[in-house]
């Protein structure tokens, strides 16, 4: 036992005096065998790599890699092998290994890396390295495109904006470019360009053909061109039912143009995309009051609460659609429980005034309509721009004789949509029974009678008989 012991201590001695008595010729010697050994494999590697058999390049790189550990290139196409592998974390990591070891040509590393960083949502590595291919190749469309995206992904649409012009302009056939311009300026509020690189796009044949059209219908829209905007949101709800904001957008301005049943109807085409949707329900309950239908607007209120009892709105337009069915009882709990949601909403109180109003409480109605003008003026001065807030505020001040302030809610109102007929019943009526100025209101008479018979006629008879 001691013999052998003795012997292992020897052999191992040996060795080391073997090891120490090499000279550096001798040392050179290896270093030289191992390159030819490693370069060997590598070119093994290689054809490998040509004839597609990316497992059998991975797997000669490798080894040429672990006879010479400093090997920027094998790093290199090992990386490429994996990546054809769809192995991209080993890619990323072999890349990043041949750039530690200065591989020489840093644009191949870059131009395949910022792209698995970019798939693994690594996207602060990939801005490093498509910013890195730029620098060195500033003109590929590629490099564009991807900062591009990058930058919008990371939502800085403001950096993003510059490299998506500068590929359409390098690519005039690239149509993607300017469908994301389109999105870039609408993050940015730049809607004047978002609206011309839309259309561009579309001119462009891009693949993104009903998102284009939503972003120009939503640059109509915000620029008050309500007649070309809802064109093409109806475009958009075609090719593209899964726009969410195209069905609110749309109806709305069928609301403002006085067709109520249009609005209805795109509504419920909304809800076939998102029939699990509150908000829509609650919107079908207000354009169903609007055109005079309460049953239904009751029935489509009663969905958007089953959906979110939480939200008030539905409670409310519940509310004046009960009022719409003379169940004033039912109208007054309705709103309280509107209210209990959202304290000092003034729609809700201008609802449950009236439904005291009719129910001849006209003392809780008072107090009511003043609170309903409170909170609709600071909703109005909240959505200057929603026209449907001034005609509520004027209903508020006409019901406790301020027809001053109801004049100047409705006119507001009219301003913002021009053929609300309901609104402009309400100022001709105004004129009539609050200032008994029968010629002013003739004249809304008259502006009436194109944009809504039924409700012009009501008004002439009112006129005719001064009540």
């Amino acid at each position: 036992m001691k013999r052998t012991k003795y012997l292992n201590w020897f052999v191992y001695l040996m060795i080391l005096l073997t090891v120490f008595s090499l000279s550096p010729a001798d040392v050179q010697a290896q270093k030289k065998k191992d390159v030819e050994k490693a370069r060997k494999l590598a070119k093994q590697g290689d054809q490998f790599f040509n004839k597609k058999d990316y497992r059998g390049a991975a797997n000669k790189y490798a080894e040429a890699i672990t006879v010479l550990p400093q090997f920027p290139a094998a790093y290199f196409w090992k990386g490429y092998s994996h990546y054809y592998l769809n192995e991209y974390d080993q890619s990323i990591n072999d890349f990043n290994q041949a750039e530690s070891q200065g591989f020489d040509k840093p644009l191949e590393i870059y131009k395949v890396r910022w792209y698995l960083n970019f798939q693994a949502k690594n996207y602060d590595a990939a801005l490093t390295d498509a910013l890195g291919a730029s620098r060195l190749d500033p003109n590929n469309v590629t490099y564009n495109m991807a900062l591009g995206d990058i930058y919008r992904l990371k939502e800085s649409y403001g950096d993003a904006a510059p490299y998506y012009k500068k590929a359409a302009e390098l690519d005039q056939n690239n149509s993607d470019a300017q469908y994301f311009l389109a999105v870039s300026y609408a993050n940015l509020g730049e809607t004047e360009q978002q609206g011309l690189a839309a259309l561009e796009a579309l001119k462009r044949k891009t693949k993104y053909v009903g998102e284009s059209y939503f972003y120009v219908a939503d640059a109509l829209n915000k620029g008050r061109k309500f007649d070309e905007a809802a064109e093409f949101y109806e475009k958009s709800i075609d090719l593209k039912p899964d726009i969410y904001a195209s069905y609110n957008a749309l109806s709305d301005i069928y609301r403002g143009r006085n067709e109520f049943e249009k609005a209805v109807a795109i509504t419920r085409k909304g809800l076939e995309a998102f029939p699990k949707d509150a908000n829509l329900y609650t919107s079908l309950a207000w354009y169903y009051s609007l055109a005079d239908r309460p049953q239904d607007a009751i029935i489509a209120a009663k969905s958007a609460i089953n959906l979110a009892p939480e939200q008030s709105m539905a409670y409310t337009n519940l509310c004046r659609a009960y009022n719409d069915a003379k169940e004033y009882q039912l109208a007054i709990t309705t709103c309280n429980s509107a209210l209990r949601i959202n304290p000092g909403d003034g729609e809700t109180y201008l609802y449950m005034a009236r439904a005291y109003e009719l129910t001849k409480q006209p003392d809780k109605a008072a107090d009511l309509y003043k609170k309903a003008i409170d909170g609709l003026i600071k909703f109005t001065k909240d959505n200057p721009d929603y026209s449907d807030g001034f005609y509520l505020l004027g209903n508020a001040h006409f019901a406790l004789g301020r027809d001053d302030e109801a004049i100047a809610a409705y006119n507001k109102c009219l301003q913002l949509a021009p053929r609300f007929a309901k609104a402009r019943y309400s100022l001709g009526f105004t004129y009539l029974i609050g200032k008994k100025d029968k010629p002013k209101a003739r004249e809304q008479y008259n502006l009436l009678r194109p944009v809504d018979s039924n409700l012009a006629e009501k008004l002439r008879q009112a006129i005719e008989t001064g009540k």
